[in-house]
């Protein structure tokens, strides 16, 4: 039978969908990629996994926003009552990823887990109940002394009782207002913006990055590495070919948008790419850049040659007017 993942007490239970603790049955819900991320670190625990390593786990080639993991690891430490600044269970690893401790997970067969968790479900949910009249067999009920009465404490005013009333819905009416102006001021701020990149190494190429103005980090480095070779060989082909190249991309989790824009005397061709999981095969990438960019420089290649065969027929044309001249 297929052994069954506990992590801190709490048992991972993929037919329900959610955490069942061992003891007092208490059952916690997780989303479905919050629960296949906590089943990947159980597996892997006392190992930490990088950010793209658990994002092709749990999510596949799904594109998700650069929020999505920390969102999940947040309700994982909520679940598992893992104190997020201790991080006793889940810990961050800087510039790295995440790790499960493998103390706190264990592996057991599922056959000797269901026993306790249905009863301490029953322990929990049972309510016992003694009816009287049950017959002579049932037991006597002994009558406690009476207690000295107590003096009631008046009923609080009732304009007190209306200031709480009104307190907490004013609260939460504030703080929606507050939000709101924080958000508007937030998203309206912070406009789409375009910063060059590097493109001195480059004499026919100018690079720029689209950055969103909610997005703090930037993947541009990392995929002007990758690029690095394609680059050359492109600006060295645009030489000879006397074209021009702008690159305007923009990263958004797995997602690229490329766009690549080839101008020269007489022409202009823009070619726009959205590529997914972009960071996965580096070769595959290069290869696909360079071949589509080869591609539109050579459509451009027939407006080269006129231009310069205009020009030495327009050369001859003046040779024959200029002998024609001298003739007469």
């Amino acid at each position: 039978m297929t052994p069954s993942l506990i992590i801190h007490h709490w048992l991972i239970d993929h037919a329900s969908g959610s955490l069942i603790h061992q003891i007092t049955g208490e059952q916690r819900r997780l989303g479905e990629y919050q629960l296949k991320l906590l089943q990947v670190l159980a597996e892997h625990a006392g190992e930490t996994l990088t950010r793209e390593e658990l994002t092709n786990l749990v999510w596949e080639r799904r594109i998700i926003g650069n929020n999505s993991l920390p969102n999940a690891i947040h309700a994982l430490r909520l679940a598992l009552e893992d104190d997020g600044k201790q991080q006793r269970i889940i810990k961050t690893v800087p510039k790295k990823g995440y790790i499960l401790e493998a103390e706190f997970c264990q592996s057991v067969p599922l056959a000797d887990v269901l026993p306790q968790v249905q009863a301490a479900e029953d322990t929990v949910r049972e309510a016992v109940a003694i009816e009287p009249g049950a017959g002579d067999d049932a037991p006597a009920l002994v009558e406690a002394p009476a207690q000295p009465a107590i003096p009631l404490s008046p009923p609080p005013p009732v304009r007190e009782a209306r200031f709480w009333r009104w307190l907490v819905p004013g609260q939460i009416v504030l703080l929606a207002a507050l939000l709101a102006v924080i958000a508007h001021h937030y998203f309206t701020a912070s406009p789409t913006r375009l910063q060059e990149k590097n493109s001195v190494a480059y004499s026919n190429i100018r690079l720029v990055e689209v950055r969103r103005g909610w997005v703090g980090s930037s993947a541009a480095d990392d995929l002007n590495k990758q690029l690095g070779p394609v680059l050359f060989a492109l600006n060295q082909y645009l030489e000879n070919r006397q074209v021009k190249m702008e690159v305007f991309f923009l990263t958004s989790g797995a997602a690229l948008s490329y766009t690549m824009t080839f101008t020269n005397q007489c022409n202009r061709r823009q070619l726009a790419m959205n590529i997914i999981n972009w960071r996965t095969d580096g070769a595959q990438l290069s290869a696909l850049i360079y071949r589509e960019g080869e591609r539109k420089i050579n459509e451009m290649a027939n407006c080269v040659n006129n231009s310069a065969g205009d020009n030495a027929a327009a050369g001859a044309d003046g040779n024959a007017a200029q002998a024609a001249a001298v003739r007469q």
